[in-house]
């Protein structure tokens, strides 16, 4: 059987990692074999497994759908990925085509689970489909309407892209809110209602958290009216936080829904699986004013291991494009 060499991104470690060398065989029957163009990096949650802070209770239940190795040890880790058929069956040969594989060059994947690319949307835009996918799967959990009254805490990609497909709602008023004044200038690119803190009289009956900091949930109380939904969408790893539920949110019946996207919310599982809502994510970024999310600064592959080994320091860019040209 032929075979070829590929290469891919591996965590060996806490705060390690590498570029392997390694064979894979040839594309069987209905299956594919793919060239990354580009991956994306999904910050909050590679982080977490970068430094090694995956609690143990969820090794299991986080793992992505084509990850290898374990979390605590060896792992190639990721779920972003834009490519080239470069053989398979017709209808995919030679397109272009988005999937949930890690940071790997060349790759063999079912054709079932390829998306194919529609020609109206850039490759580098697609890599936005993941936290899209979380946007919707947030609406859902949530099912907000005309008239709410919504609160957006954090301001990255989830945040962003939450704002964006609730101000298609008539209606419904939003503020966003995010503690670095920078990112005001972006907002208003989208017409979006920004503030650097929350009105002291602002009250809203659905709250998005997407700062990925647990102790942000505190600052909700004085926020919130009566029998109002928290959605937490952030995905904390090992962070601990004290939350005072003594105040407002035991007296106003407050909801907490903690959104994952591994799973479609049940308020839509009868209509939709993971496969249809990620087609639905790749549609609704025919937009062209969501490349403002995406980092105009690309990391080569080859470079992956140095960017992890700092990536304390990129705690502000948005959507981060790993270009797999060779230097």
């Amino acid at each position: 059987m032929k075979t070829f060499e590929t290469e891919s991104f591996w965590i060996n470690k806490k705060n390690n990692s590498c570029i392997k060398k390694h064979i894979i065989d040839a594309p069987g029957k209905s299956e594919a074999l793919i060239e990354t163009i580009y991956s994306g990096i999904s910050y909050g949650t590679e982080k977490i497994v970068y430094t090694g802070d995956v609690p143990k209770s969820q090794r299991e239940l986080m793992r992505c759908p084509y990850q290898m190795g374990d979390f605590g040890s060896d792992v190639k880790y990721g779920y972003i990925n834009v490519g080239k058929v470069i053989k398979g069956s017709p209808k995919y040969n030679n397109k272009y085509v988005y999937t949930l594989f890690p940071h790997q060059t060349v790759y063999v994947l079912n054709e079932a689970d390829l998306i194919l690319i529609p020609k109206s949307i850039p490759l580098q835009r697609c890599l936005l489909t993941a936290n899209m996918e979380t946007a919707i799967n947030g609406m859902w959990d949530t099912l907000p309407s005309c008239g709410d009254k919504v609160l957006i805490i954090g301001a990255g990609i989830v945040g962003f892209l939450m704002a964006y497909v609730l101000k298609s709602i008539i209606g419904i008023e939003v503020l966003l809110v995010d503690i670095e004044k920078s990112k005001k200038q972006l907002a208003e690119k989208f017409n979006f209602n920004f503030k650097t803190s929350i009105p002291k009289a602002y009250q809203a009956n659905i709250i998005y958290e997407c700062s990925g900091n647990p102790s942000m949930i505190n600052t909700l109380s004085s926020h919130i009216k009566d029998e109002a939904t928290i959605c937490v969408l952030s995905w904390y790893g090992n962070s601990i936080s004290k939350i005072n539920f003594g105040k407002e949110f035991l007296s106003k019946r407050v909801k907490f829904i903690f959104s994952q996207v591994s799973k479609v919310s049940h308020n839509r599982s009868k209509y939709w699986n993971n496969y249809s809502r990620r087609e639905l994510a790749i549609k609704l970024l025919n937009d062209n004013k969501l490349d403002y999310l995406i980092e105009k600064d690309y990391i080569n592959f080859y470079d992956l291991p140095k960017f992890f080994s700092g990536i304390d320091k990129h705690k502000k860019f948005y959507c981060k494009v790993v270009n797999y040209k060779k230097n």
